[in-house]
């Protein structure tokens, strides 16, 4: 009788360099060694022949993306519905790329060793859930408050120069208000080459596409804060936490915010984190500068508006500026503090989530 022993499966790791129009993927085994590269197209068809391109190799241990929140999204939600390991993969410095050169195979490469070497263990954002309609809409809304703001500081500039008689017609306190009388304006489109019946128009318009914007942004509204309200009712909760900064902060997370190793990674993404600046007799310590700076920007919001009106925060101010310390470094640390509260508020809200909704995805031979 003869005995068959069965060869060791082998382990690959995959590396993606993502495009709009195409990905290159290579493989590399568990010693490093190179095991191929190839093009494949950004659909469907292309995701499953990556696939299936990557298994010929051996069993797939991860995968490294680029841009999965962009470029790579399909891509990757396509490799999270088979089973796989996806890990964010950051670009390189461009002091590597200067000493290496720059192409997809190199960038397919390098993201495979960043993953083997451990470099880069982050999974990859997910975004198949509720997370990602808030995203969309709240991009909608974002868009929408900065054209309404260019809009009314257009008409703010036309009521400069305008004629005396038709600055003394939009009278209202607030640019917003003002546009709102705007609307009303009647010019003689006959005689637009005068500079008073040009204004006029130009003021008509402006004052109409900021009322339809602001309408825009009332809609959206509705629909962000029925959504957010289900997502992370924990987190509503909050002190002067509201749907929009809500939203944001779950867009930052992510839907898997188990991603976030702790509290402190979580504060570090918001530039939160604090760093050592100290330097011969000064000891002293700042915020992280980099992180995203719109979940940066809410949490300064919240702790600002804490600072007005939530008696644990104005009790913390009173204390440490009895010791000396400037308000700048108490709002430094409340915003450290304020991450924290977040941080598992929104572990709380996502969890159950997750646990709440049923799972979706498709399997890799309906998707194909």
């Amino acid at each position: 009788m003869t005995l068959v022993t069965k060869r060791p499966t082998r382990a690959v790791t995959i590396g993606v360099d993502t495009h709009s129009l195409v990905h290159h993927a290579a493989a590399l085994d568990a010693n490093g060694q190179m095991l191929g590269d190839r093009r494949f197209s950004t659909d469907l068809v292309g995701y499953q022949q990556l696939l299936d391109w990557a298994d010929g190799f051996g069993t797939i241990s991860a995968v490294g993306v680029e841009c999965t929140g962009s470029y790579g999204a399909g891509l990757t939600r396509h490799l999270l519905a088979a089973g796989l390991d996806v890990l964010e993969v950051n670009r390189g410095h461009a002091l590597v790329r200067s000493r290496s050169g720059k192409n997809d195979v190199i960038d397919a490469e390098a993201a495979a060793r960043k993953v083997l070497s451990g470099e880069c263990s982050s999974p990859a954002k997910d975004t198949t859930g509720a997370v990602e309609a808030i995203r969309n809409l709240h991009l909608i809304r974002d868009s929408a408050v900065k054209s309404r703001t260019a809009t009314l500081v257009q008409l703010r500039d036309i009521l400069v120069t305008a004629p005396a008689a038709l600055r003394g017609r939009l009278n209202a306190k607030t640019l917003q208000a003002k546009a709102m009388q705007a609307r009303s304006l009647r010019p003689d489109l006959v005689r637009l080459d005068e500079p008073e019946q040009a204004a006029k128009y130009a003021l008509r318009e402006l004052g109409r596409r900021a009322f339809e914007l602001t309408a825009q942004i009332n809609d959206v509204d509705k629909h962000l804060n029925r959504l957010v309200t289900a997502v992370a009712p924990t987190t509503m909760t909050l002190p002067q936490v509201g749907p929009v900064s809500a939203a944001q902060l779950l867009i930052t997370a992510g839907e898997n915010i188990s991603r976030f190793p702790s509290e402190a990674a979580f504060a570090r993404l918001c530039g939160v984190a604090p760093i050592p600046v100290a330097s011969g007799k000064s000891h002293r310590m700042r915020l992280h500068r980099g992180g995203n700076r719109q979940a940066n920007r809410a949490i300064y919001l919240i702790t600002v508006g804490r600072l007005k009106s939530d008696p644990r925060s104005q009790a913390y101010l009173e204390r440490k500026q009895s010791q000396g310390h400037s308000k700048s470094d108490v709002i430094r640390s409340l915003k450290r503090f304020v991450a924290r509260e977040l941080y598992y508020a929104l572990k709380k809200d996502l969890q159950l989530h997750t646990r709440i909704v049923p799972d979706t995805n498709v399997s890799i031979g309906s998707a194909a």
